[in-house]
C-alpha cells in the first residue's frame, strides 16, 4: 500500500508538472506570436519609409540632373556671350590703383597693363603696362561694374565696395567710352 500511495503521489506530481509546463508554453507561445506581430509591424513600416525614402532620392537625383543640364546650358550660353560681347566690343586691361566717389561720378585710378603669360613667373603670367599709363577715368553710374567674389563667379557692385577694392579690370568700351567694367580673377 505504501508503493501504490508513493506511486500514486509520483503519478499525481508527473501529471501535475505537465499540466503546468504546457499552461506556461501557452502564455509564452503567445507572448512569442506577440512579439513576432509587433517584429512584422515594425519591418512594415520599415519598409514604407524605406519605399518613400527611395522615391525622394529617385527625384533628387531627378532634380539634380535637370541642374547639371541647365549648368550646362548656362555656362554654353555665357561662353557664347562672352565671345559675342569680345568680339563686338574692344576691351582693355587695367590695374584698379584706387577709386574715389565725387557725387555722381566715380573716379578710377587705373594702369593700363597687358597680362602677358610667363612661365618663370610665380603664378604662369606677368602684367606689363601699355601705352595708356596711368590714368585716373571717370564712370557714371549707369556703367555696371562686376567684381570677383570668389574664383568661380563675380557680382556685380556697388561705388562703395569698387573703393575698397583692388584688382585687374576689364574696360568695356564702345565709341571710346567705357560701357562695362568686369575684375579678371588673378590666380
Amino acid at each position: 500500500m505504501k508503493k501504490q500511495k508513493a506511486l500514486f503521489i509520483l503519478f499525481y506530481l508527473i501529471f501535475l508538472l505537465l499540466i503546468v509546463g504546457c499552461t506556461n508554453k501557452n502564455v509564452a507561445l503567445t507572448d512569442y506570436e506577440n512579439d513576432i506581430n509587433k517584429l512584422e509591424s515594425g519591418i512594415l513600416e520599415l519598409n514604407q519609409a524605406m519605399e518613400k525614402q527611395q522615391l525622394l532620392h529617385e527625384e533628387l537625383d531627378m532634380k539634380m540632373r535637370t541642374l547639371e543640364e541647365s549648368s550646362i546650358v548656362l555656362q554654353n550660353n555665357f561662353y557664347a556671350m562672352n565671345e559675342i560681347v569680345n568680339l563686338t566690343i574692344e576691351s582693355k586691361t587695367a590695374m584698379l590703383n584706387n577709386a574715389e566717389i565725387k557725387g555722381d561720378i566715380l573716379n578710377l585710378n587705373i594702369t593700363f597693363t597687358e597680362k602677358i603669360r610667363d612661365q618663370n613667373a610665380p603664378n604662369g603670367f606677368r602684367l606689363e603696362v601699355t601705352e595708356g599709363g596711368t590714368q585716373t577715368l571717370s564712370i557714371s553710374r549707369n556703367i555696371p561694374i562686376f567684381l570677383v567674389e570668389n574664383a568661380t563667379s563675380i557680382i556685380q557692385v556697388d561705388w562703395e565696395k569698387v573703393v575698397t577694392h583692388r584688382g585687374l579690370l576689364q574696360l568695356f568700351e564702345k565709341n571710346g567710352e567705357v560701357v562695362f567694367i568686369s575684375e579678371i580673377y588673378l590666380p
